[in-house]
């Protein structure tokens, strides 16, 4: 299933915008709303329900060949053991 993510498309009760916006905005939503979500689209197939929007997110994941973050730093925070946390740039 090859599409293009620059495609416009509708997510069912989220409105018109990108497929790549698209996947990803259903990828985030709570799970409840995640079973229902549906992007409507011009090509075949027409509706992509859940599992075939994560399996596209997943492949564009892989081809990209990086995490979901790209390039940025991750923080990460650690305790100091009196409640307080300090933020430590991963190198």
């Amino acid at each position: 299933m090859a599409m293009d993510p620059e495609e416009l498309v509708t997510l069912t009760d989220h409105g018109t915008m990108k497929l790549r916006s698209a996947v990803v905005r259903a990828m985030i939503l709570p799970a409840k709303e995640r079973k229902r979500a549906k992007i409507v689209r011009e090509g075949e197939p027409a509706i992509l329900i859940f599992k075939q929007i994560r399996n596209l997110g997943a492949k564009w994941d892989e081809r990209r060949g990086s995490s979901p973050r790209g390039n940025r730093q991750q923080r990460r925070f650690r305790s100091r053991g009196n409640g307080r946390k300090s933020r430590s740039i991963a190198r």
